[in-house]
């Protein structure tokens, strides 16, 4: 059953966790550039595209998930998203890639394998919440793309100068704590 319209509850949240997944993936695009190899930064953009078209998959396989999932379960999906970026991220740490040994270590291309998958999850988690939210107000879809679009857009401009202040890693709570808040 299609709501009216979107809510403040609704459309604030989604720009929160628009903008945790924008300093997330300009995040770890600056951590991949230094820590592997520059053409491994533009996999980023790949991994979120991954995550995101993934859960557009999910919710077109498995209709029925959307018509269970309450207000409280989609706050506890925005936690989810929070929890996997900092998961991945300590994950990756745990197991770090060696690129340099990729073509003759066959270990490293299961670790390769291993931090796309893992990386991919938060993206996956918060196309998860927005495409829930596109499916029920589908009537009012401009208002739910306009919050995830002013989300992203008015924190780009902090993902590429907080680094400053809290460095790569401090970048990863700040992306988990804005996805936390969404869910509040």
């Amino acid at each position: 059953m299609d709501r009216p319209s979107p809510t403040i509850h609704h459309l604030f949240p989604l720009a929160l966790l628009s903008a945790a997944t924008i300093v997330f993936e300009i995040n770890l695009t600056r951590i991949f550039s230094v820590a592997q190899f520059y053409h491994f930064a533009f996999l980023i953009v790949s991994l979120a595209l991954l995550g995101i078209g993934a859960s557009g998959t999910f919710l077109t396989i498995f209709p029925f998930f959307n018509q269970k999932v309450t207000e409280s379960e989609l706050a506890g999906i925005c936690c989810a998203a929070g929890g996997t970026m900092l998961g991945s991220f300590l994950l990756m740490q745990f197991f770090p890639l060696d690129a340099y040994t990729v073509v003759w270590d066959p270990r490293q291309v299961f670790l390769f394998i291993f931090h796309f998958i893992t990386l991919s999850l938060p993206f996956f988690m918060g196309g998860l919440a927005t495409g829930i939210l596109l499916i029920r107000f589908s009537k009012n879809a401009g208002r739910i793309y306009a919050a995830n679009l002013i989300g992203s857009s008015s924190f780009c401009l902090f993902a590429v100068t907080a680094p400053v202040w809290f460095v790569g890693e401090g970048m990863v709570t700040v992306s988990m704590g804005l996805a936390c808040l969404a869910a509040l």
